[in-house]
């Protein structure tokens, strides 16, 4: 029994998430129909290439992303799931089913990210389905370490 515990506890540390890097950004949404003050928290974690959105007014908080670190760059893309879709069955003699793309393209698609890693320069972009611009981003990010963001209170 007690090799089975000291198993299943290096188990579970080989699986925990180990965030390397924490980056705290804060600039302005360009939007048509008025800027607005943004900010945004990363943690990334560079085993695995994922970056997780812990906080934000203007990107979906708790959502993870791919990047590819560049020597230049941190690029990262978020896409939605396929919207407007319906699924039709039709009656005949062996039932099928029909699927039906409806877009909005005026919807929210996709969110690409572009931090420099010398400047902490953020860009991004918020595209619809035709990859039409609906609005801009841009900050400066800092690099934090794990003791300034600190440890969950509750």
């Amino acid at each position: 029994m007690l090799f089975s515990s000291a198993a299943a506890c290096h188990l579970g540390a080989a699986q925990a998430q180990e965030f390397s890097r924490f980056l705290h950004c804060e600039g302005a949404l360009a939007a048509p129909a008025r800027p607005l003050a943004a900010h945004a928290d990363f943690a990334l974690r560079f085993n695995n290439r994922t970056a997780l959105i812990q906080r934000s007014n203007v990107l979906p908080v708790g959502e993870t992303l791919r990047y590819v670190p560049t020597p230049a760059l941190y690029s990262m893309t978020y896409r939605l799931p396929a919207q407007g879709t319906q699924v039709l069955a039709l009656p005949g003699w062996f039932y099928s089913s029909v699927l039906v793309f409806d877009p909005d393209l005026k919807r929210l698609n996709q969110i690409r990210i572009s931090i420099d890693r010398q400047t902490g320069a953020l860009d991004g972009t918020v595209l619809n389905e035709a990859e039409q611009v609906l609005a801009s981003f841009a900050m400066q990010c800092k690099s934090m370490s794990e003791e300034e963001v600190g440890t969950p209170k509750f």
